[in-house]
């Protein structure tokens, strides 16, 4: 038999987690689309280790069908948010207002791999090379840069969009176009006189703290990666390459986008993103076959852009946990869109949803984040709960 659903797609599984919204509305579900969603979801149903756990046991109880409970969250909501951007392989620079999205900014920190083997030779020049591979804004603008230097060590690991590192004196600007791929940016005398004999230190990683790159104008954000980007030293005999080593994303946004109606902005890296949760005091210790959670993306809305203007969309999203904000949150799943559904399941997202039904797993909310290694300004426009077909919400499948 071939089942057919509207807008619904077969859910990624994985390992990763998701956040929490606010809701209120309900819906319903056709009995065919219900089988649909069964066939595959008790595919993926897990069993639980703790004795609690009845999960996945009896699923069908011979021809019998189980029980599909849909929920409306009672909180999808988008807050503020600075996603870990420290310690990925891209850093990002520039300044883009988005008509839909609006302002944002940032700047990229780079500290590399400073120092010489053996001998360290005499420093006669220096350059920078910047190896774009990622655009967000119009493709055809002239940005502009500054170089600064930056002034204390700092750690990359854990660091959020909204750090703040200390700055130097503008040391140089330059210009490129935002699709250029390579960037190479002479440094000046100056500097490489103020610096030639650090870099030539023994110490040299603990004296030199790396490079900052503050916007100036243009419409674009531009992401440079970790391979092929280098601080290059011209010796009299040799170029050196001191390598990329670490790097930080510092966003700002002079204020929160406006969302069209009945629709909610999400934003990697800089934020907004949204938050859910759901009321499940009424299904306290029942086990559960398995669970769904369905966010249902507006991919029209993203596809509308001005003429050369290019805004990448969030294309994997994870769901977290969280209990405390100081504690670290708990990954419940991830998933993939497909067909403008993001659908939650599997095994570990039964597992977590049947824990907290049986009081062994707490929660505040949930969160919808991006993965932190993609490091991107990335977009999502999600459909809110007053949507009649597309609302969120959550599916609990208990045997019948």
């Amino acid at each position: 038999m071939q089942c057919r659903s509207e807008q619904t797609a077969a859910p990624a599984i994985s390992l990763f987690g998701a956040y929490v919204s606010v809701a209120g509305t309900g819906f319903s579900i056709h009995p065919m689309h219900r089988l649909c969603l069964l066939s595959w979801l008790l595919l993926f149903a897990g069993g639980c280790t703790d004795p609690a756990s009845d999960l996945g046991s009896d699923l069908l109880q011979g021809s019998q069908e189980p029980r599909v409970v849909p929920l409306a969250p009672e909180l999808f909501a988008t807050e503020p948010f600075h996603d870990i951007t420290g310690a990925t392989p891209r850093a990002l620079a520039g300044t883009v207002d988005d008509p839909l999205m609006g302002t944002v900014s940032a700047i990229g920190h780079i500290d590399f791999d400073v120092g010489f083997d053996g001998t360290a030779p005499d420093v006669e020049g220096a350059a920078l090379r910047l190896r774009r591979t990622y655009i967000y804004g119009d493709t055809v603008s002239m940005l502009s840069l500054a170089v600064h230097d930056i002034l204390e060590s700092w750690t990359a690991t854990g660091s959020k969009a909204d750090t703040a590192l200390a700055l130097g004196q503008e040391i140089t600007t330059f210009e490129f176009l935002s699709n250029d791929t390579v960037v190479t940016v002479p440094m000046p005398e100056a500097w490489v006189d103020a610096y030639k004999d650090t870099l030539r230190h023994d110490n040299a990683d603990s004296l030199f703290h790396g490079l900052a790159f503050v916007p100036l104008s243009g419409q674009a954000v531009v992401g440079f990666i970790e391979t092929r980007t280098y601080l290059k030293l011209y010796t009299p005999s040799d170029t050196v390459d001191f390598k990329f080593q670490q790097s930080l994303t510092t966003t700002m946004r002079p204020e929160s986008p406006m969302p069209p109606e009945n629709r909610m902005l999400m934003q990697d890296a800089a934020g907004p993103t949204v938050r859910m949760a759901f009321d499940l005091d009424a299904f306290a210790s029942q086990p559960i076959n398995g669970a769904v959670v369905v966010v249902h993306v507006d991919t029209l809305a993203l596809q509308e852009v001005p003429a050369d203007f290019v805004r990448p969309t969030i294309r994997q999203l994870q769901l977290v946990a969280v209990k405390d904000e100081d504690q670290p949150a708990i990954l419940v799943g991830s998933a993939t869109v497909s067909e403008g559904i993001f659908a939650f399941s599997g095994s570990d997202v039964s597992s977590y949803f049947h824990r907290v039904l049986f009081g062994l797993e707490e929660y505040t909310y949930m969160e919808l984040r991006a993965p932190v290694l993609d490091n991107s300004l990335n977009a999502m426009v999600l459909h809110d709960t007053s949507s009649t077909d597309f609302a969120p919400h959550l599916r609990l499948i208990f045997g019948s």
